[in-house]
């Protein structure tokens, strides 16, 4: 796993901190509105889901842990992500889920200004005292709106186990994946 080339956005925990630890290519990122993409700052780089500076294909694993509710413009994240994978790489992520519902989208950016749509809600955030506004409460529609704005296929992982002390909402664990169909159309045309 050490040789992967991992990209993580907003890392926290021991997860995060053994990746850290343990993978030569692991590339951890935060954003900070007020620094400039790329930028090292507190000993992070910069970088903006929706935005990204790495070249198409970079990545073969990107992770984010509990980050696209707060992305003003999801759709442009999910875009982002694929472009910045590997063909057949994987995006692993978790949202809170709330089941039974449609996505709700609580702010918006408009003309540089973001609109609330609903109550303010803040999110703890490891790099801002202030919290993170959360944006979107993500429904039961939010695999299909991945892949019609990445074009990635995504699966739900859940994992229930009250015997392993897991027993919980928002325990959902999701997998994107970028088609790997470059690698194919590449193979077919050298032979």
């Amino acid at each position: 796993m050490s040789s992967i080339a991992i990209h993580e956005s907003s890392p926290s925990g021991p997860g995060s901190a053994k990746l850290r630890r343990t993978c030569s290519n692991y590339l951890p990122t935060q954003f900070f509105p007020d620094r400039n993409p790329g930028e090292i700052y507190r000993g992070s780089r910069c970088e903006n889901l929706e935005r990204m500076t790495f070249a198409d294909n970079s990545f073969d694993l990107l992770i984010t842990q509990d980050v696209l509710e707060h992305v003003l413009t999801p759709a442009r994240a999910f875009q982002e992500i694929a472009r910045t994978l590997k063909p057949g790489g994987a995006h692993i992520f978790t949202v809170p889920l709330y089941k039974g519902t449609e996505t709700t989208v609580r702010a918006v950016e408009h003309n540089g200004e973001v609109q609330y749509l609903q109550d303010k809600v803040f999110h703890s955030n490891p790099v801002n005292k202030n919290g993170s506004l959360v944006v979107t409460d993500w429904g039961d529609d939010l695999l299909q709106r991945i892949e019609e704005e990445s074009g990635m296929q995504t699966e739900m992982l859940t994992f229930n186990d009250r015997g392993m002390g897991l027993d919980a909402e928002f325990l959902e664990v999701f997998v994107s994946r970028k088609s790997n169909s470059a690698i194919q159309d590449n193979k077919e045309s050298t032979t």
